[in-house]
């Protein structure tokens, strides 16, 4: 499906009658001292034992555990067949804490590059077809060996800079370093999610995960191009999947610019290459501009809106983290031309941008000011929004607080405030007052929007 108003696409990728791709697993588990808290370390077994049962003879597993130095115990590299399943059990019930001082720690540095070296090795082994993968499960911070974040995070990426295998990470919530594990997800083709504290079932959320990212993976390396004759397709989402599950589908939306402004008749195409089973295969997909449905040419923006503001967000981020070279090669701007002296800047003001154009509350960014006021005016008498910032006369006044003044029933934001104008208009020194019914109201819509996203 690929939709487009002129202005805005969407398009939607879901294939059809794919076989299963092959998978080689390679597990890299924790077993500092501090996993034997909370039973976090059993849940984890118990989740690995679970998902070891979904495994096929085509498929292949790879066990490493890890705490101060890089490996500690390691199994496999062995076939997903009924007997070697078993043996893999066996080996994972009597994985334990480390109780030797003399390692105590979590080397992550160590430990990932072992294993991508590792995983790297034993893809080069299997078929083509093959898709490898490295999952990390940790609670821990880097705290023996290297233990700064932005070379552990740089020296993986260097080692996997062809993207061969793809890394997927879960931290425990609250103790591991979970900006470091994105990080390295991001990086490298893969996920990375908390596992939440407050519910110690903890082996529940971990086979959920890997069932559903990793279960049946039907593409690999995943790219999709919007073209058409002259026509320029700016601040796209995410346009690269490594991965594509089955139950998933591909999402991508952007801003596109036309030759001549809003022509119905410029045809838009969509083209989606990717690695299945069999071999390298395309599928194509077009349209031309939609001009006759506002409902749906609003939605369009808004999802966009939605979609475009997270992904900048998380890879501000990342550039503040890592440093704006390597983010560069994993976003392309829709203003090319901006003037921030540091790359992490630019998203910013972009994801800001488009925050107050698209009227979305985004964390960091922007904010909704409340303020409960007796003269707001009812647009009729059966009504429970107020007319915005109104007098009963219908007069709009604006409230204008410094930031840090005290002011009962005021919230303010360090970063952006804003409230509703007459022209949509917003700025961070002037402010609108709004009702808080107004705010309730609007906060639904924002929730449906980025539900239908």
């Amino acid at each position: 499906y690929l939709y487009t108003d002129g202005s805005c696409f969407e398009h939607f990728f879901l294939p059809t009658s794919i076989d299963p791709m092959p998978r080689n697993f390679f597990f890299l588990l924790d077993t500092s001292e501090s996993m034997k808290y909370s039973n976090k370390l059993d849940n984890a077994k118990k989740a690995l034992i679970n998902f070891i049962d979904s495994l096929s003879p085509r498929d292949s597993l790879t066990i490493q555990t890890f705490a101060g130095k890089g490996t500690i115990d390691l199994w496999g590299v062995r076939p997903g067949t009924e007997e070697e399943k078993k043996d893999a059990k066996v080996f994972i019930s009597k994985i334990k804490v480390v109780d030797d001082y003399r390692i105590w720690g979590t080397d992550l540095h160590e430990a990932l590059l072992e294993a991508l070296i590792r995983a790297q090795h034993d893809g080069e082994e299997t078929q083509n077809d093959t898709v490898d993968v490295l999952v990390l499960i940790s609670d821990a911070w880097a705290s023996a060996g290297e233990t700064d974040r932005a070379k552990i995070a740089k020296h993986v990426y260097d080692l996997n800079k062809d993207g061969s295998v793809k890394i997927f990470t879960l931290g425990f919530q609250g103790q591991a370093d979970m900006t470091l594990l994105d990080a390295i997800a991001l990086m490298n083709g893969g996920i990375s999610a908390p596992i939440l504290q407050g519910n110690e079932d903890f082996a529940s959320q971990i086979t959920l995960f890997l069932g559903s990212e990793l279960g049946t993976i039907l593409l690999s390396d995943v790219t999709v191009k919007i073209t058409g004759e002259d026509v320029t397709v700016m601040g796209e989402t995410k346009k690269m999947y490594p991965l594509l599950a089955e139950g998933y589908e591909v999402v991508i939306r952007g801003l596109i610019g036309l030759p001549h402004a809003r022509d119905a008749n410029a045809p838009i195409k969509a083209i989606t290459t990717a690695a299945t089973m069999d071999n390298i295969q395309n599928w194509e997909v077009s349209t031309v501009v939609d001009l006759d449905d506002p409902v749906k040419s609003s939605l369009c923006y808004q999802s966009y809106a939605h979609s475009r503001i997270s992904q900048l967000v998380r890879m501000r981020e990342a550039a503040e983290f890592l440093g704006d070279d390597i983010v560069k090669s994993l976003l392309n701007l829709a203003d090319s031309n901006c003037k921030e002296e540091e790359f992490s800047d630019c998203i910013k003001a972009e994801a800001l941008d488009l925050a107050i154009k698209a009227n979305v509350v985004a964390k960091g960014l922007t904010a909704m000011v409340t303020v409960n006021d007796d003269q707001c005016m009812d647009t009729d008498e059966a009504a429970e929004i107020c007319v915005d910032g109104t007098t009963p006369d219908g007069n709009k006044e604006s409230y204008e607080p410094k930031y840090g003044e005290s002011t009962d029933g005021i919230m303010q934001s360090s970063t952006m405030t804003y409230g509703y104008a007459d022209e949509y208009g917003y700025t961070s020194a002037s402010i609108e007052i709004s009702c808080s019914t107004l705010f309730f109201v609007l906060t639904m819509l924002s929730m449906l929007l980025f539900a239908i996203a």
